[in-house]
Parts: C-alpha cells; sequence; structure tokens
C-alpha cells in the first residue's frame, strides 16, 4: 500500500481538497468538483487521483453511492440533528438544523442524533437533555428503546410490546407515566437507541 508521504504533489492537492470541502459542506465532492476545485477540467484525471488516494489509504469509495467517497482519517464526525424527540407524552416532530459533534466515529451510514425533552424514560438511564443515537430501523426489538411515529406527526421514545396483531403497548421506563396501547395502523417504528450522549 503507498504510504502518505509519497503522494504527488497533486494527489496531496487532491486530498486537501477533498477534507476542506467536506468541513465546509458536511458532504464529500463529485468528481466534477474535485477537478474544478484543484484547477483541472478533465473529470477523468480527477478519477484518476482519487483511485491512487484509495490505493494510499487515504480515502474509501463506495461506487453504489452518490458522492461516494469518504475520508478515513480520524477527526471528529458531525451526526445530523432532526430535532427533540419526547420522552413524556407525544410531541410533533420538528427539524432543526443544529449538528452534534462526536469525537468517535460512527460507522453505520443509518443513524442520526435526537435531543430528548422530558423524563418518561430515566430509568432506562436516558434523561431530559440527553442526546441518543438512533439507527434508522422498522424492525420492532422488545429490549431496545424505539423511536415511534405516531398518527404520522408526533414521535416519541418508548419501549414496545406487541399485544396482538391489532395492538401496540408504548412502555415508559418511568412508573410515573402510564402505558399507552395504540392499534398498529396508528404506530411506525422509526428507528431504535444504539448510543448516548450526555453534555454536563
Amino acid at each position: 500500500m503507498k504510504e502518505y508521504s509519497t503522494l504527488t504533489t497533486k494527489e496531496q492537492k487532491t486530498y486537501d481538497f477533498i477534507v476542506r470541502y467536506s468541513k465546509k459542506y458536511g458532504k464529500y465532492p463529485l468528481l466534477t468538483e474535485i477537478a474544478k476545485g484543484i484547477g483541472i477540467t478533465s473529470k477523468g484525471v480527477a478519477h484518476r487521483y482519487v483511485k491512487s488516494l484509495e490505493k494510499a489509504g487515504k480515502i474509501l469509495r463506495f461506487s453504489n453511492k452518490h458522492r461516494g467517497i469518504s475520508t478515513i482519517e480520524k477527526r471528529p464526525l458531525f451526526l445530523k440533528s432532526l430535532g427533540r424527540i419526547a420522552a413524556g407524552g407525544p410531541i410533533e416532530a420538528i427539524s432543526d438544523q443544529q449538528r452534534i459533534e462526536l469525537e468517535y466515529l460512527f460507522t453505520n451510514k443509518k443513524s442520526y442524533a435526537l435531543k430528548v425533552k422530558g423524563e418518561s424514560m430515566i430509568d432506562a438511564g436516558i434523561n431530559d437533555g440527553d442526546w441518543v443515537i438512533i439507527e434508522e430501523s422498522k424492525k420492532f426489538y422488545k429490549s431496545k428503546v424505539h423511536v415511534i411515529l405516531v398518527d404520522n406527526q408526533d414521535v416519541t421514545l418508548k419501549y414496545i410490546e406487541k399485544i396482538n396483531s391489532e395492538e401496540i403497548k408504548l412502555i415508559p421506563a418511568n412508573k410515573a407515566y402510564k402505558e399507552k396501547i395504540y392499534p398498529v395502523e396508528r404506530i411506525s417504528i422509526q428507528g431504535y437507541v444504539v448510543g448516548q450522549v450526555r453534555i454536563y
């Protein structure tokens, strides 16, 4: 494998542009953007530099993905924030433009962050103001804390118990809150908690 110190001037310039672009825009550049960014017109030449960076172990490429490159240096990762999540009664789901910076790498591309509002999950160790890391999934796991969309507009954080083919119970982790039963058609599982961040 090619070492970082042996990168050519053009390869180094390409790598530096990719890093700058990803930090500025929160995504990785297309080949046309790389070519323009390093002052050339040929997308083919840009592709050759990118391929060399892959061989050097500086980036990863994903052939089946739009903007399918990623640097693999250790650096902070920004997870998108999709808004607030109720841990009391359901609240209206409102997206925002905040980002949460993590010092370790989440390799799962389906992960995102939500900030908890409420105390219904405190016995599960999830407090008001915590950030929970969610993995997108429609599957039901009895032992996991799920993000549940109610009536296609309100979102909440709860354990789930399937009562029968027609009803689902949402279970809080706080004795001060009551369990609630909903018809299955009113419930949509959005994902489940895979991690947690508490900022003091």
